[in-house]
């Protein structure tokens, strides 16, 4: 085995990370997920590195290469199963992980494709005033002949601790659904492929896309932005598997969850506290088949009858807002249950201070 310090390699590809300390700051999104998904053995170890390798960068951890495949200890994954499940803080977490890359271990493949030079930042200045907004050198692609972000990053500014302090909250407070059933079912060819009349039903059974980014539909910007601000995440994955996490926590937050198992429905609408911050939540039925990572349509959505819009026949539905994404009027209505917004926030959930400030005092 070798070691390396990594943060020699870092000046030598002259790529340029925020100064503020990985301890300081929060994690990205992107790392929560793929280490997520490596412990429940969803994505390989391979797909896994650039989270560990990332933050051995940012804490300039001198890490222990080996010519083999990736080696985590067992009690490693099993504590990520922990977090996962809320039984371990975020900041207790990282510490192990930090820990193992200091001691060695956690070593890394010397054959690992991760190339911290596919992630320069790409600084938008002006973009948000709340927010450090950026892309990855390796998420641009070529638009009409020029260069565009295919998913966005943000970051806390050293300027805006006042404010975050308004904003922020107790991981135990809340707890945020990501939109994992929604973000697969728009994955081409999917669920739209079928109801443009371009497939079969066959396309209404879809993988699981445990990996890739959640993008617009999958209320992209929304996470990445709630867990800078402290908010618990887990996927629609964790509560249809274990309804009863949501008992935990004092408010749930609901993104564009468009389509859920009729057991998570049921966890959220029994929930007495819930914020469904994204129109076109709980529209739709789906089936999840764990043992081949697939959702299946149900009901909902024109299916199996053109006459069906929610396959929950939710009296709440509150879809006809979701093409509203200005927000230039944004207001709560009350329900029985919690409150819903009246537009598709993705485009102001980074930029909204006051909107932010609601979320937090629900």
């Amino acid at each position: 085995m070798r070691s390396i310090a990594i943060v020699s390699v870092l000046l030598l590809l002259c790529v340029t990370f925020s100064s503020t300390a990985f301890a300081e700051t929060k994690v990205p999104y992107w790392i929560i997920q793929d280490l997520r998904w490596w412990a429940n053995d969803k994505i390989p170890v391979t797909r896994a590195e650039p989270a560990l390798l990332w933050i051995g960068v940012k804490e300039n951890i001198k890490m222990t290469l080996v010519d083999g495949p990736t080696q985590i200890p067992l009690s490693i994954k099993n504590d990520t199963k922990k977090w996962n499940f809320g039984e371990l803080s975020d900041a207790d977490f990282f510490n192990k992980i930090k820990s193992g890359l200091k001691d060695g271990s956690i070593k890394i493949s010397s054959k690992s494709k991760f190339n911290i030079n596919d992630y320069k930042e790409r600084e938008f200045s002006g973009f948000s005033p709340l927010f450090r907004t950026f892309a990855y050198k390796k998420d641009f692609v070529t638009v009409n002949g020029e260069l565009a972000p295919r998913d966005m990053q943000f970051d806390l500014r050293s300027n805006q601790s006042e404010t975050y302090k308004k904003l922020m909250v107790n991981e135990k407070d809340a707890i945020v659904i990501a939109p994992l059933f929604t973000k697969s079912a728009y994955d081409e060819p999917g669920f739209y492929t079928y109801h443009r009349g371009e497939c079969s039903t066959k396309c209404l059974t879809k993988k699981i896309q445990y990996a890739n980014p959640y993008g617009y539909s999958g209320s992209s910007n929304a996470l990445k932005v709630l867990n800078l601000l402290g908010y618990k995440t887990i996927t629609d994955v964790g509560v249809d598997t274990n309804p009863t996490i949501l008992s935990k926590y004092k408010k749930v937050i609901v993104l564009h969850n468009e389509y859920v198992t009729q057991t998570e429905f049921d966890a959220i609408t029994k929930h007495p506290h819930v914020m469904f911050l994204y129109p076109n939540a709980l529209y739709a039925k789906v089936t999840a088949n764990y043992q081949n990572d697939t959702i299946t349509l149900i009901r909902g959505h024109n299916y199996p009858d053109k006459e069906i819009r929610n396959g929950f026949n939710w009296k709440l539905d509150n879809s006809k807002f979701e093409y509203d994404s200005a927000c230039k009027n944004w207001n709560f209505t009350k329900i029985k249950n919690g409150k819903m917004l009246n537009c598709f926030p993705e485009h102001i959930i980074f930029t909204d201070v006051n909107l932010l400030k609601a979320i937090k005092d629900y």
